[in-house]
């Protein structure tokens, strides 16, 4: 922890030494920087973690505003760089790898090598089946945000472990039912899946 560091400094009235050093110490994945991996990752900067690498094809567009973590001056720039410098404006001294690409199984291997917790943050369902079935055998473990949506109709978010898998949402809604992904919901499943991966980073619930 750097000395001239006021927020980590912040951050040991809460946490004790070894608990942010451990914190520090985990490379976190996040496929996806949109409603989900925006809001993860603001929320695990926020509690301590250093390393994070993004992965997100997309550019940032208005329609985002609603339940991503981004401002007008973002619009056009590709979500990873903006996220990027967000989490920056946080906390200076993280080292955030951002990788404007696609994500598909025959390169997969490569930007979330060596990571400790994988985390699935897509918007399609195609993706988040392919993204976790592909990890949940190559990473320690697999969070993953399923099911969001809703406005009229609100299932309870629910936590469900498969495995060395952690699966975050309601497990039913989806936009295509009509069902409008609004900011409440997302950043509740978020917020949630960030705290799965605190838990696990510190042993605070059973691997």
């Amino acid at each position: 922890m750097s000395q001239t560091n006021p927020f980590e400094t912040a951050l040991l009235r809460y946490l004790s030494p070894q608990q942010l050093a451990t914190i520090q110490s985990k490379k976190i994945a996040i496929g996806g920087a949109g409603g989900l991996g925006s809001n993860v990752a603001v929320a695990l900067v926020r509690t301590g973690f250093r390393l994070l690498t993004i992965l997100d094809k997309d550019v940032v567009d208005a329609s985002n505003f609603n339940r991503q973590d981004y401002t007008l001056k973002d619009i056009g720039r590709p979500k990873v760089e903006a996220l990027k410098e967000r989490l920056l404006s946080i906390n200076p001294d993280l080292q955030v790898v951002g990788i404007k690409q696609s994500w598909a199984e025959r390169s997969a291997g490569r930007p979330f090598q060596n990571c400790d917790i994988v985390v699935e943050a897509f918007d399609q369902a195609e993706w988040k089946f392919r993204f976790v079935e592909f990890y949940r055998t190559r990473a320690p473990f697999v969070v993953s945000g399923n099911g969001m949506a809703g406005l009229l109709q609100k299932a309870p978010m629910t936590l469900k472990k498969v495995g060395n898998v952690y699966l975050v949402g309601d497990g039913t809604t989806s936009i295509t039912d009509g069902n409008p992904p609004l900011a409440p919901r997302v950043i509740q499943c978020a917020a949630r899946m960030a705290e799965i991966v605190l838990d696990l980073t510190l042993g605070l619930i059973p691997a």
